[in-house]
């Protein structure tokens, strides 16, 4: 009987799992943080807002009146979005910071990329897990109040010229949820601590806006306000719904280009972070 040689064969998926090698690693990050009754608890408060606001289209049907000081227009969900920054900070670092430090530290980061998975798997399953815990701060509480506020209010928000609303929360929603997680991954990929990675999340967004309020009162330029990613983030969902600029706030295409490059920034870091093999020097 002849012998055939068995030379090494890289392991294939089945062709239905080939793009799906992602969700396994999505599904565990989502598990090991939604079993925690705190961060429950934290996307529950991330919420509150949403109830806010229908409250307030509530008031306007009842007192027109009452929409000049808190007008139902594209106006409302772009406040709200914005609005969401702070509570969207606060679950990309309890949420993220330990996603990749925490593989850096225990050394499981090896054992995900010594099996048939790539590094853009793994880094499409932890940013999959971030993006889907921070989408439900931003898109959904925003789409059921644009769905809450047309069912409340069709007479003000079911007009032809107001049918960008709801394309722009997802666009919105989309921007702040991306830009948040892919800042995250790329600090936690920095270091193997995750409370350091949460710190610097912190400071890289909390800190930078405090200069920036500091350095506008000895420099105020349109330049300045691209400072701070806080505002960048702010002034773009001001652009797209129609939120006036004020003083010397730059045009949204400043901060877009901030952003799109921190997006690209935060992927460089990824790449040369997320290896097989650890280089010790």
């Amino acid at each position: 009987m002849p012998i055939y040689d068995q030379a090494y064969r890289k392991y294939e998926a089945r062709g239905a799992l080939r793009q799906l090698r992602f969700w396994p690693i999505t599904r565990e990050g989502l598990r090991l943080v939604l079993v925690k009754r705190w961060f429950l608890a934290l996307l529950a408060v991330a919420w509150l807002p949403m109830v806010v606001r229908v409250v307030q289209i509530f008031i306007v049907t009842r007192y027109p009146e009452a929409s000049r000081i808190a007008p139902v227009d594209g106006r409302l969900f772009g406040e709200f979005l914005n609005g969401q920054i702070a509570p969207l900070l606060l679950i990309t670092i309890f949420g993220g910071s330990g996603l990749i430090a925490g593989d850096l530290r225990s050394g499981a980061i090896l054992v995900y990329l010594s099996r048939p998975l790539t590094r853009r798997d793994y880094v499409l399953g932890k940013l999959g897990a971030l993006l889907a815990l921070n989408l439900s701060a931003t898109l959904a509480p925003g789409l059921l109040l644009y769905v809450a506020g047309a069912a409340m209010a069709p007479e003000l928000l079911l007009k032809w010229s107001l049918a960008w609303i709801g394309p722009a929360i997802v666009l919105h929603s989309f921007v702040l949820s991306l830009v948040m997680s892919l800042v995250a991954l790329a600090l936690s990929s920095l270091t193997k601590s995750a409370r350091v990675a949460g710190l610097a999340m912190f400071a890289l967004l909390v800190a930078l806006f405090l200069v920036l309020l500091i350095v506008r009162l000895i420099y105020d330029a349109p330049s300045v306000f691209l400072l701070s990613l806080w505002n960048d983030l702010t002034l773009v969902g001001g652009a797209l719904f129609g939120i006036a600029r004020q003083g010397t706030e730059p045009h949204a295409l400043g901060p877009a280009l901030v952003l799109a490059a921190t997006c690209l920034g935060s992927l460089a870091i990824l790449r040369a972070r997320v290896r097989a093999v650890e280089v010790v020097r």
